[in-house]
Parts: structure tokens; C-alpha cells; sequence
């Protein structure tokens, strides 16, 4: 048997919306004498009829009707494979640095749900409020937001479709009614000036090559006096018992490919100055220090193992491509990361929230 092509599945297809090769030939750009043979030619390799001619119409046999459903399905498949690409290569999400897998899904929410507490105890808005957050990802964090201020309205924007579409399942699922999804670019937001009462940024500016830029147009869309929260983390407060020089290569090595794609993994540091830098005021940084040992097994699994060893693992081919390590350091790096959840083992790692206003212009 020879090879269906796409151009075949397309025919198929087009001849099931419009009935007659006549039409299929006009849809297609094509003469209807191209068109027939490549009909004939499709037959022909299958060695099956495709189509009864009934009355100038083609009616599908019993072999055309499993042909007709699975291309269907197939140029389906093709067009959200497409679209993924493309994304992809948008200039402002390709350097994304951990790709958008459902491995990374899961360790989004790992990571979380885990540390909720920590970074979260104080993320509420009033009653009425409209809250952008900018860069909601997956929606890992937008859940856990939207439940603690359930009488404000939340819009969560994200460049990438992909994680949009995740991020709905994932509210869905948890039944939460105050969340409205949009795709949108943080660089370009498709609001007017001073149109939302607060904002919210969670592990988006370690991966932009401007952030300054990006938070000048949040600032826009900010409402005089109204206030915006950042979460950011910082690689380089990470250390470790036991210690272990790899693992330390193995940190660094993440450090460095997100540096090459224009991004700062250890911008938790910098919140206070690039807030001030971009013209807000009444600015506040508070230091989230996630400490894990024995006496804290969910941190353990949900922090050490789920989310930050999964999270230098999952890089593992790309810095190793890069050159920034030798695959045995990295290989043996991992393994001393996983070895701190054992017995009498400690982590540490320090996130940074600040909260600052817009000023009053006068």
C-alpha cells in the first residue's frame, strides 16, 4: 500500500464540507481535472473506492467514511502542532527556558502547592477589586490567588495559548468563578490607561530580556495609588547539607543558560531597584526563605525532589549542548540535589515578594 499524503487528507476533507469536486477544486485552488486525478491516484493506492457518484454528488464508501474521520482528526492534530510551533518561536516566549511540557505542568503545581504558605499568606485583594496578573503560566499560581480574595475579579493573561488552555482546565476543575483568561503580550496589554486596581507578577521577569520595559506598561494599565506584587526567586540563594560541588555546578549551570537567553535567575535581589528604577514608590521587599529538613517530609517531596531538582533536570540537555557542564558533573549534581531530601539532609532557597504603588501623577 502506498502513502496517504497531507494534500490527500486535505482533499478528503474539503470534498466532505462542500459536496462535489467542482467546489473542492475552487476551495483548493486547483482544476477540477488536478483534483480528479488526484482522487483516482489516491484510489489507486489504496486499492479501495472512496466515493459512490450519486446524482453529480460523491457519497462516500465504507472505506471513504474511515478515511473522511480520520483526516479529520489528523489535520486537526496538524494545526494545533502548528500552532505550538509558532509559539515557540515567538520572539518573547521561545526563551522560556523549561519548555512548556506537561512535565513542566506538574512541576509548576509541585512547586506551588508547596510552597502556597510561604509565598502566600499575605496575596489578598478587597472586595470589587480588579487584579491583572500578568504571565499566569499554567494558572499554578492563579488558583491559589483567586481562593484567598474570592470577591475580587481576577484578569490572568499569558502570551503562550498553550498554558492559557491549562490554566482554564486547571480553574475549572477546582470550580473557581473569578478568573477570566486572555491572551495577551506583557509588552503590548490590550487595556487602557489606569485600568486595573492591582497587579500581580509571579516568576515572569527572570525570563524577560527587558523587564524594566515590561513593567513600565504594567505600570500603565495601573490605576493611580493602586499597587502591584512580585514574586521572584534568587538561584543564588541556594545552598545545601550535605554540600556538594556538583550540585553547586549544577545550580549555576541554569544560572548561566537563563543569562545566555537574555533572562536573570537571581533577580529576587534586584526587585527593590528596578521597582524604583521604574517609578514606583512605597516599595517593600520581604525575603520568603524556603528551609527543608527532616522535620518538613511535604517540603521535601513537593520543594527538594518535585520542583527544584526537577526544575535542573529538566534543562539537563540543553546546558550540557550549551557546554556550561560536563554531563557527569550535572549527572552527579542531580543526584546529590535528591540526596539532601534524605535522612538529616537541609535545603534552603529564598524567594523575594515585593508590593509597591503607583504614584499620584499631579
Amino acid at each position: 500500500m502506498g502513502f496517504i499524503e497531507i494534500r490527500h487528507l486535505k482533499l478528503i476533507d474539503t470534498i466532505e464540507q462542500v459536496g462535489t469536486l467542482n467546489k473542492a477544486a475552487e476551495r483548493l485552488y486547483l482544476t477540477q481535472s488536478a483534483l480528479s486525478h488526484q482522487l483516482k491516484e489516491l484510489e489507486a493506492r489504496l486499492e479501495t473506492k472512496i466515493f459512490h457518484r450519486v446524482n453529480n454528488k460523491l457519497v462516500f464508501t465504507h472505506s471513504g467514511k474511515e478515511l473522511r474521520d480520520a483526516s479529520k482528526e489528523i489535520l486537526k492534530r496538524l494545526d494545533v502542532l502548528e500552532d505550538k510551533i509558532h509559539e515557540i518561536n515567538k520572539d518573547d516566549i521561545k526563551d522560556y527556558i523549561h519548555g512548556y511540557s506537561d512535565e513542566e505542568t506538574i512541576r509548576l503545581n509541585d512547586q506551588a502547592d508547596s510552597i502556597s504558605e510561604i509565598l502566600h499568606w499575605d496575596s489578598k485583594w478587597e472586595k470589587d477589586a480588579l487584579v491583572l496578573e500578568a504571565g499566569c503560566g499554567v494558572g499554578a499560581q492563579t488558583k491559589i490567588i483567586a481562593q484567598m480574595s474570592p470577591e475580587a475579579s481576577f484578569i490572568s493573561v499569558d502570551i503562550s495559548s498553550t498554558s492559557i488552555e491549562k490554566a482554564k482546565f486547571a480553574i475549572a476543575k477546582e470550580k473557581i468563578g473569578n478568573v477570566h483568561f486572555e491572551l495577551a503580550d506583557i509588552f503590548e496589554l490590550p487595556y487602557p490607561d489606569g485600568h486595573f486596581d492591582h497587579i500581580f507578577v509571579c516568576f515572569v521577569l527572570e525570563h524577560l530580556t527587558r523587564p524594566m520595559d515590561a513593567l513600565k506598561e504594567l505600570k500603565r494599565v495601573l490605576r493611580s495609588n493602586g499597587t502591584i506584587t512580585i514574586i521572584e526567586g534568587d538561584h543564588g540563594s541556594t545552598y545545601f547539607h550535605p554540600d556538594s560541588e556538583n550540585a553547586r555546578k549544577a545550580v549555576e549551570a541554569q544560572v548561566n543558560l537563563q543569562k545566555k537567553k537574555g533572562g536573570n535567575a537571581n533577580i529576587g535581589r534586584e526587585l527593590y531597584p528596578i521597582l524604583s528604577d521604574a517609578g514606583f514608590n512605597g516599595i517593600k521587599v520581604s525575603p520568603r526563605q524556603v528551609y527543608v529538613d527532616d522535620s518538613k517530609p511535604k517540603l521535601k517531596e513537593g520543594f527538594i525532589r518535585n520542583t527544584f531538582t526537577a526544575m535542573i533536570k529538566g534543562i539537563s540537555e540543553e546546558v550540557i549542548a550549551q557546554k556550561f557542564i560536563h554531563r557527569n558533573e550535572l549527572n552527579s549534581g542531580i543526584t546529590d540535589l535528591y540526596n539532601t531530601a534524605i535522612d538529616n539532609g537541609t535545603f534552603c532557597y529564598t524567594f523575594f515578594k515585593a508590593k509597591a504603588t503607583k504614584k499620584v501623577v499631579s
